[in-house]
């Protein structure tokens, strides 16, 4: 039997983009999560630099929106929307912008290094049949975008985005992975009235979770299944970080368990 949830630490985080600069919101010291820590670097011409570091862990950026230049040691790297940045184990990186930027952080600890690595969306990701994955059909149909994935060299972490039609499920079939991997959903493009329905539960009859979510709000997953649905009229976009217990072993989408009665249906994880 799972051990249910403690109930002593956050899964919902609200309005994650609250603060500019770079700000780190979601830690294993706030939350369930063992191994990702993660926020937001929300910069503009009146706040427009930020550096940063992880010691002993690699480090994800994906844009959501606006243009940033990434140094990381003599390199740079121009990331506009939903371009990537894999940063190698503890190396020092700076954001800079000449007009604003809003980027996800996530990291993981390691002990593997593997190299910086760039991901161009526009050309590497969104004409990829391996990366663009066009998945399910009404009512639960959303394209999933994996911007740092089997494309890159690294130990735990993948990061892309979720973009479903209006009014649809995604994470549908439900399913889950908690004995490989642990994950966050932050959502995003769903200006209010817009919301969308995070469920995660063991038993669907006694769900540990169920609550409306908004734009710039945050769901840490450690166990259960996990699907969600948009409001009608409405999509419900989120990026995703998924992130392997173990280094060099679960960093795959695939690999999960199915909810019981839902196994014919396709999951688009691959």
């Amino acid at each position: 039997m799972r051990i249910k949830f403690s109930m002593k630490k956050n899964w919902l985080f609200r309005n994650t983009a609250s603060q500019k600069g770079r700000h780190i919101s979601i830690t294993p010291a706030n939350s369930d999560f063992k191994c990702i820590s993660a926020g937001r670097i929300i910069l503009d011409k009146d706040n427009a630099r930020a550096f940063g570091r992880n010691p002993e862990a690699e480090t994800t950026l994906l844009c959501l929106s606006g243009s940033a230049q990434v140094i990381v040691g003599s390199e740079s790297y121009t990331l506009t929307r939903f371009d990537g940045l894999y940063i190698m184990r503890g190396a020092d990186f700076e954001v800079t912008t000449e007009e604003q930027c809003d980027l996800v952080e996530a990291s993981a600890p390691t002990n593997r290094e593997h190299p910086t690595k760039y991901v161009r969306f526009e050309s590497e990701v969104n004409n990829s049949d391996s990366l663009t994955l066009h998945v399910g059909a009404e009512p639960y149909y959303r394209d999933i975008h994996k911007v740092i994935a089997e494309n890159v060299e690294g130990s735990r972490l993948l990061m892309g985005v979720t973009m479903s039609k209006p009014g649809n499920w995604t994470s549908w079939p439900p399913h889950e992975h908690a004995d490989t991997r642990e994950e966050l959903y932050l959502f995003f493009d769903m200006p209010q009235p817009a919301f969308g329905t995070q469920f995660i539960y063991n038993d669907l009859m006694n769900p540990e979770f169920s609550q409306p979510v908004f734009e710039n709000d945050a769901v840490t997953i450690v166990e259960g299944y996990h699907p969600n649905v948009a409001a009608p009229g409405f999509p419900i976009n989120f990026c995703w970080v998924l992130c392997s217990l173990e280094d060099d072993t679960w960093r795959t989408l695939a690999n999960v368990n199915v909810q019981k009665g839902f196994e014919t249906m396709p999951t688009g994880l691959r």
